[in-house]
């Protein structure tokens, strides 16, 4: 009889416990339930709140699309007034015969040293280069600066030139020595380009700073030649220097120095 009055007291106890958890399970539930809700509410305010941000961008879309279209028609129009002045400048030019003016120079250098034969006076070997560039481009060789090893290249447009294709040659004697340049080499209007030799000892910085890894040096011949040819293989710009030595005798006390015309 006790044993059965203990076996139900036992049954009680896990029926008591079993209702105990079915209570704290039901709780959660209704917990989880409100976090759901409240979740869907959030989402939908924030779905609205994302529906009303795309309007607004795209009536601000739309408004930017008609300022750009604006702006099209005004630089379509803008460019054809530029090209008709410019196709008016450039028959006017031709008609006054206007091209860029071929430059020519000399520079003048001298290397003393004694004279055996006469200890009073001094021999002076001068040296007397003379160069000129000529050109039919508005992009050309304009600047030959053999002291720091480079050529300039100008651009005397109003817009930017790719250098894609061209080439930059150095005749010396039998020996022709071609530069190709990058295709992404840009020069900006009024730009100056420089390519140096690898003996310049400069750095190569892209766009408007090259090294001819090639090439030692610019000048170590008396004829010089460097010719710029364009993408359509044209040469648009031609130096030319050629240069003569000579001995002079100088009396001891006379300090004439190396002199550049």
């Amino acid at each position: 009889m006790l044993a059965f009055r203990a076996e139900i007291d036992e049954l009680k106890m896990t029926i008591e416990a079993m209702l105990s958890k079915e209570r704290s399970l039901q709780t959660r539930i209704k917990s989880l339930e409100e976090l759901l809700k409240k979740a869907e509410i959030d989402s939908r305010e924030s779905d609205a709140k994302h529906v009303c941000d795309i309007a607004k961008l795209e009536k601000q879309m739309q408004a930017l699309l008609k300022d750009y279209s604006d702006l099209m028609d005004v630089k379509v129009t803008l460019d054809m007034e530029i090209a008709a002045y410019r196709k008016l400048l450039q028959a006017e030019e031709c008609r006054l015969n206007l091209t860029p003016s071929p430059k020519s120079g000399k520079v003048r250098s001298a290397l003393s040293f004694g004279d055996i034969d006469a200890p009073r006076r001094k021999r002076q070997r001068v040296m007397e280069e003379s160069f000129t560039t000529e050109t039919n481009s508005h992009v050309s060789i304009d600047e030959v600066n053999i002291e720091n090893e480079y050529v300039g290249i100008t651009n005397m447009t109003d817009k930017d030139q790719s250098m894609k294709g061209w080439v930059i040659t150095k005749i010396s004697g039998e020996e022709k020595l071609e530069y190709k340049f990058p295709a992404k080499a840009v020069v900006g209007p009024g730009q100056v380009l420089k390519v140096y030799s690898a003996g310049s000892g400069a750095t190569h910085n892209p766009p408007l700073s090259l090294v001819f890894k090639k090439l030692d040096v610019w000048s170590n011949t008396h004829d010089l030649e460097i010719q710029l040819t364009n993408a359509e293989g044209d040469v648009v710009s031609t130096y030319k220097a050629k240069a003569e030595s000579s001995t002079e005798y100088l009396e001891e006390g006379d300090q004439r120095a190396c002199s550049v015309m």
